[in-house]
């Protein structure tokens, strides 16, 4: 069963806004950029199908018909003292919302293959329900604050370019070389409103 929070609006709206005054996560834009990420994105793809790595259908499906913003919404932390929220970006019917659904279905055969996946929360379990904690051992659990917003993108795209370089199977799921797959991604990643 999952639980329903019911809400204030205005505490709602207060908490909401509270989060977005941290300006170590968060920046306010003086104007909308939309405009100038499609251009990037169209250029990135029309280059692309020039050099035979994508099909026309392929431009098509991925070329950015919609310049709808990503919608944010929060989720309450109900777990946490003060219920902080928790953001939320649809990205659904947004600029690059085909690209990143397109890398995602790429990527996606890298995932889960290495000793430190976990799937889910039912999965780190029943992980650690054969962990054994002696008397002079402690259980340490992090709570990582922001995680998208502080995860190192240079370090990231360093690590998913060798998982790619690696990927014996890459050229069966594509022409796109792992550094067209890392601009893309490096596109979807670094030009986001939220």
């Amino acid at each position: 069963m999952i639980p329903s929070v019911v809400l204030d609006k205005e505490n709602y709206e207060e908490k909401v806004h509270e989060m977005l005054k941290d300006e170590k996560t968060y920046e306010t834009l003086k104007a909308d950029p939309t405009p100038k990420y499609k251009r990037n994105l169209i250029a990135i793809l029309s280059r692309l199908q020039k050099e035979k790595k994508i099909d026309y259908a392929q431009y098509r499906l991925l070329y950015p018909t919609t310049v709808n913003t990503p919608r944010l919404y929060c989720t309450t932390k109900i777990h946490k003292q003060g219920n902080p929220v928790r953001p939320i970006v649809d990205y659904t019917d947004s600029l690059g919302y085909q690209t990143s659904k397109a890398l995602a279905d790429l990527l996606n055969p890298l995932i889960g293959n290495t000793e430190h996946h976990v799937k889910n929360s039912k999965d780190l379990a029943e992980e650690l329900s054969g962990v054994f904690i002696e008397e002079h051992e402690i259980f340490n659990s992090h709570d990582v604050v922001s995680l998208f917003t502080n995860t190192p993108i240079k370090e990231a795209l360093g690590i998913v370019k060798q998982r790619l370089i690696e990927d014996k199977d890459l050229k069966k799921r594509t022409k796109l070389e792992v550094d067209d797959i890392i601009e893309l991604l490096e596109f979807s990643i670094s030009n986001n409103l939220l």
